[in-house]
């Protein structure tokens, strides 16, 4: 029995799951950056995550930028008051033994983008975890190392580095963007 139940919005963490530190990764891969970018995407979407719309592909055209990206999603946007009181009192209870009890994952939006480098694509990866809700647990860590493990084990993957944070460089990875873009906090 896995730690989650369900995916994008609707997925559920079980009790007593730890999430993690990892906010992202940036990695160069021997591929175009469209590739790269799907990749990432594919193993994205087989941990759990829903792909966003194309808003985010939009304003990269819009701006003329070199970047290819796409987000994707776990846990609802606005959680209810509701829901975050039930999850923040059933949370690691007895109760959540039964996995309708489970509370819900807090909501993180990962954005993955992709752009030429000398060695093929660069991929950035990064999780912008809400500040909206009643947990701020980084429920995604597991779930974006995964993927990334993933990516990585395709073996076009010439290098990789955690990342801590992405500067506000008009990147789409930088929490700028994501709040300008997507009205994400």
């Amino acid at each position: 029995m896995g730690g989650w139940r369900g995916r994008g919005e609707s997925l559920r963490v079980r009790p007593f799951t730890v999430g993690g530190i990892a906010r992202g990764a940036r990695l160069v891969l021997r591929d175009t950056p469209d590739a790269a970018l799907s990749l990432a995407l594919d193993a994205l979407c087989e941990e759990r995550f829903d792909l966003g719309d194309d808003r985010v592909a939009r304003a990269l055209r819009e701006r003329g930028s070199e970047w290819v990206a796409q987000d994707v999603r776990i846990g609802h946007p606005n959680p209810s008051w509701n829901t975050g009181f039930v999850d923040a009192m059933l949370s690691d209870t007895l109760l959540t033994v039964v996995p309708g009890l489970w509370r819900h994952a807090t909501p993180t939006l990962v954005m993955a983008s992709a752009r030429a480098h000398r060695e093929g694509a660069e991929l950035v990866a990064f999780s912008h975890v809400t500040v909206r809700g009643w947990t701020s647990s980084n429920d995604a860590a597991p779930l974006l190392k995964a993927a990334l493990d993933r990516v990585e084990a395709s073996g076009n993957v010439v290098s990789r580095e955690p990342l801590h944070g992405v500067p506000n460089d008009r990147a789409p990875a930088s929490q700028a963007f994501v709040r300008e873009v997507l009205g994400w906090r």
